[in-house]
């Protein structure tokens, strides 16, 4: 048993000594060969795809989409194996292209005392950011001051204000930090001071406490910083720091949150970690990774180093943004857009957040009382009608009453139970009087939630609404509201409609409203150049009538109501790509004749079919439509492999760029009244603007000047072969004045 033991021992030796001597006899002889065959696999060239998939939402709007991004990379043994001037030339050509300094280029290259790079071994990033170098906080607001007013020397600045609201009871904001970035080699941050005398009874112990908030005199500061044109200012969010900023133009702001928007409309977020990634191409922390869930208040006070960071990263990458997304606004041909409209726009916008409306609330009381009412009594009649009692919001039990219980045909079953979908209900409603009831309980409980009892936690101390207008939300460049939505008011039904009237002027004032009439028909009418269609405009007489007399061939004193809502249906459908089988539901029409009627509008405005088929056919190859003034709408749908897919698609890319001029018109407007009333130093103030719609609070003594500037800047707002028409009413509330 030794003996086999010594002898396994003794081979186990000798192989481990015949490896050790192959390795040694490879490393000798083949040791170059092979070192040089594993660096000449170090540099390949490799086709990446750059999408991995799109996330929709339930209106098949892309939420989020995968944007490759490519690191620079810097190999020093690359760049030191070339002579002197194939080196000094590569150093000069990578320090443009990249911006970087070429001194900076030239430290990768350093050598020890030896005469070999430092770096010869690792490939090195080249980082173009911000970093503990090139970022400092300014304890002392004089230092800081002096900066500000050094910082107007310079042709271009990024700046960027942090605001955050006093508490959650307002939405007046504070502002809490100023970042402003001169240079890739140096950007700065300041806190503010906010310290208030403490609360509660004098103490003979304690040495009273001034307060000391030193917002005044930095927001003069700023003010001063911002009033000229000389400095190019670039931030993020411009709408949100007005407050601390000059306010007599535009021309001096680039906001790269609503640059980032245009060149790519169907994103959910712009925030600043995305820009700095897709148009920088630098990775910075972003806001949920520094912050938690702290706000910027606590992150001060608890950690004011991530703090400084993430400000001068804020005012860095805005300065550096400015130049590349104003390269590719130009390039996309969306420059004029972005200097002439977008940002003056956020100024009025910001103006009519700040004006906002008032709220009589003892109204708003009494109007949530009578949906009360309204609800009770529809609730009794449908139970009556049902002959039993049951929970009217609870689609399970309304589908079994409706079509189990009462055998009311028409139900369409699923996995969950019957669908008791508006669409469903719609189509019965004619015929069966409790589904008119449900319809109608359901669209007042939802008043009820999101108006009566919705609106009245945010009329603030001055009585009045500071909804929030959003430029960058809307895929077709449209406005929208939010906190609260202002824009969907209901109109449908007169109950709905009444919630107009708890909104009213302030005294010795009256509203005056003045909406776009069919501007988006008259917009297709335009860009398709069918005649027969402009001329049924300049007529000047009911187009629904028009048309139908023209699609149906009967007089136009012979046209029956059926056929202009007919026609109504059919004129509106075509503006949003309406298929045969979308007009056979709106009508409750065979498939069959609503498409007769779809080809005979097209037979009567040729043009129109023309115009359509070639925004499809031009979005298909660009990829993207467009609207009178340039602004582009991407849309993806149409490469997508999925059938429903394209057919979304080709329906956007019929109506994205009708709508989205007739949003382009009415922002335009908006700037031209609001500057008219401005100029004029009139006491009427924009407030409100709904779709097609702008709400003036005029100054009773004024209201003749206002009709007439909004009239005349309205209809001038676009030279379109046909006239832009509005309606304008006046009244005590909104109702009145709609």
């Amino acid at each position: 048993m030794k003996k086999r033991i010594h002898l396994a021992f003794i081979m186990f030796i000798i192989m481990f000594a015949i490896l050790i001597f192959k390795i040694a006899f490879i490393k000798t002889v083949y040791g170059k060969r092979y070192e040089h065959a594993a660096a000449s696999q170090n540099n390949y060239d490799e086709v990446v795809p750059a999408s991995r998939g799109r996330i929709f939402d339930s209106n098949n709007t892309v939420l989020a989409e995968s944007v490759p991004i490519y690191d620079v990379i810097l190999e020093p043994i690359i760049l030191d194996s070339l002579n002197e001037t194939e080196r000094n030339t590569s150093v000069s050509s990578l320090s443009s292209i990249l911006e970087i300094s070429e001194s900076t280029l030239k430290n990768y290259l350093s050598k020890d005392e030896k005469g070999n790079l430092i770096n010869n071994t690792y490939y090195l990033p080249i980082a173009k950011g911000i970093s503990s170098e090139t970022a400092r906080q300014i304890e002392d607001k004089k230092e800081f001051l002096q900066y500000l007013k050094k910082a107007q020397k310079q042709k271009e600045i990024g700046l960027w204000l942090i605001t955050e609201p006093v508490d959650a009871t307002t939405k007046k904001e504070e502002l809490l930090g100023v970042a402003l970035s001169v240079s890739d080699e140096e950007t700065v941050f300041y806190a503010l001071t906010h310290e208030k005398e403490p609360e509660g009874q004098l103490s003979l112990f304690v040495e009273a406490v001034e307060s000391v908030d030193d917002t005044a005199e930095i927001t003069e500061a700023l003010q001063e910083l911002s009033a000229g044109t000389d400095t190019q200012i670039a931030t993020f969010d411009v709408k949100h720091q007005y407050d601390y900023l000059d306010r007599s133009s535009t021309e001096q702001y680039f906001d790269v949150l609503i640059a980032a928007y245009l060149l790519n409309p169907l994103k959910n977020d712009y925030d600043m970690e995305a820009i700095a990634s897709e148009h920088l191409g630098i990775l910075i922390p972003g806001r949920a990774e520094v912050f938690g869930k702290r706000d910027f208040r606590t992150l001060l006070s608890e950690d004011a180093g991530k703090a400084m960071e993430y400000a001068c990263y804020g005012a860095y990458v805005s300065r550096k943004g400015k130049k590349v997304l104003k390269d590719k606004l130009e390039a996309a041909g969306m420059k004029c857009l972005m200097e002439e409209m977008e940002m003056p726009l956020s100024l009025v916008l910001y103006d009519m957040q700040k004006e906002g409306v008032a709220v009589k609330r003892e109204e708003l009381k009494a109007y949530g009382d009578a949906l009360v009412a309204r609800i009770e009594e529809l609730e009794q009649s449908i139970h009556t009608q049902a002959g039993t009692e049951f929970n009217i919001n609870s689609p399970k039990q309304l589908g079994e009453v409706l079509f189990e219980t009462m055998q009311i045909p028409g139900g369409k079953k699923t996995k969950t139970g019957y669908s008791t979908a508006a669409d469903v209900l719609e189509k019965l409603s004619a015929d069966y009087p409790i589904v008119r009831d449900i319809l109608e309980y359901r669209g007042l409980t939802k008043l009820k939630s999101t108006y009566a009892d919705g609106l009245a936690a945010f009329i603030e101390e001055d009585g009045r609404i500071h909804t929030n207008f959003n430029q960058t939300i809307t895929a077709t460049g449209r406005i929208s509201s939010t906190e609260p939505n202002l824009q969907n008011i209901p109109m449908r039904m007169e109950l709905g409609r009444q919630i107009r009237k708890v909104f009213i002027p302030r005294e010795g004032y009256e509203f005056m409203d003045a909406d776009y009439s069919q501007i988006e028909l008259r917009v297709l009418a335009h860009m398709s150049g069918d005649e027969q269609l402009i001329d049924a405009y300049r007529q000047e007489e009911d187009i629904h009538r028009i048309t139908a007399s023209k699609v149906f061939h009967t007089p136009f004193e012979q046209v029956t109501d059926l056929q202009r809502r007919n026609a109504k249906a059919v004129n509106f459908g075509i503006v949003y790509g309406i298929s045969s089988f979308g007009l056979s539901q709106d009508l409750s029409i065979s498939k069959k004749e609503a498409a007769q009627y779809i080809e005979q509008y097209f037979a009567t405005y040729p043009k129109v079919k023309e115009f359509i088929d070639k925004l499809v056919a031009d979005a298909k190859e660009k990829g993207y439509t467009e609207t009178m003034f340039g602004r582009r709408r991407p849309i993806p749908e149409l490469s997508s492999s999925n059938f429903m897919q394209r057919s979304f698609g080709e329906r956007v890319a019929m109506n994205a760029p009708i709508q989205g001029t007739a949003a382009d018109i009415i922002k335009i407007a908006m700037i031209k009244v609001w500057k008219a009333l401005k100029e004029e130093g009139l006491k009427s103030r924009l407030i409100l603007q709904v779709h097609d719609e702008l709400l003036i609070e005029t100054a009773q003594e004024e209201e003749a000047r206002v009709r007439e500037i909004l009239t005349e800047n309205m209809k001038s707002a676009a030279d379109l072969a046909v006239t832009l028409e509005i309606d304008l009413h006046t009244g005590n509330n909104w109702y009145e004045a709609k």
